[in-house]
């Protein structure tokens, strides 16, 4: 199942998990169940026998109707509402040329202080929403032009650490590895038609050409497109 993708939504506020398997080149998901788990407040669902039951059978049903393990999963949580800490960034290159390590040791510097400013929140991901260049705006960093004040305009999207523990044990008791964390209702903003997708919105937030989101290294950054599409979650 190379060319397909395993999705598990969960959706904290109303006790409810999805489970999808998606495939480029179908409009529907290929699989698709959706159970609601209120028998516990707040965020004790997660550890209720009925979420195990459901967990363990949707588990087994997938992996008998297609013959494979599902052993690793992109993980989507929705938790209410986009929870986002807005930033600008402001450099003053001195006439110089906008070079990509620059651009990017910028941002991890502003993602290090934001996460140490929050340490209760994790930042899954980053979006430059626009930039501009001694006042001009631009869609996407002008590298190699030259300028004397730049601002960039970055969003950073965060779930709750605490909401990710659990789950990681929810999935880790399931032999279960994460792939991918998605915001649920950033993946949704992705669409331009009806944002209920969960199949559409999943692979939307894993396509390469969703050019607004960055992703930042924290120990040794790649050289990779600064633009292109660099889904990677801080662990």
């Amino acid at each position: 199942m190379n060319d397909h993708q395993v999705f598990f939504n969960i959706n904290i506020k109303q006790k409810q998990i999805d489970f999808l398997i998606s495939s480029t080149n179908e409009s529907n998901p290929i699989f698709l169940k959706n159970y609601i788990v209120d028998e516990t407040n707040g965020n004790q669902f997660l550890f209720s026998e009925k979420l195990e039951v459901i967990l363990k059978k949707t588990i087994l049903e997938m992996e008998k109707t297609f013959n494979v393990a599902v052993d690793k999963v992109n993980l989507m949580i929705e938790d209410g509402e986009l929870n986002t800490i807005d930033v600008t960034l402001k450099e003053n290159f001195e006439n110089k040329n906008i070079n990509k390590a620059t651009i990017e040791y910028l941002l991890q510097d502003i993602k290090q202080q934001v996460a140490e400013n929050h340490p209760e929140k994790k930042i899954i991901h980053i979006i430059i929403k626009k930039c501009f260049m001694d006042g001009e705006e631009y869609n996407k960093v002008p590298f190699g032009s030259k300028c004397k004040n730049f601002v960039m305009d970055i969003s950073f999207i965060y779930l709750k650490k605490s909401i990710l523990t659990e789950l990681r044990i929810l999935m880790k008791n399931h032999q279960i590895e994460i792939d991918k964390i998605i915001c649920t209702n950033y993946a949704k903003s992705l669409l331009n038609y009806d944002i209920n997708d969960l199949s559409r919105a999943g692979l939307a937030a894993l396509d390469d050409s969703n050019l607004n989101e960055v992703g930042i290294y924290p120990k040794k950054i790649r050289k990779l497109g600064f633009f292109e599409k660099l889904f990677h979650i801080f662990t």
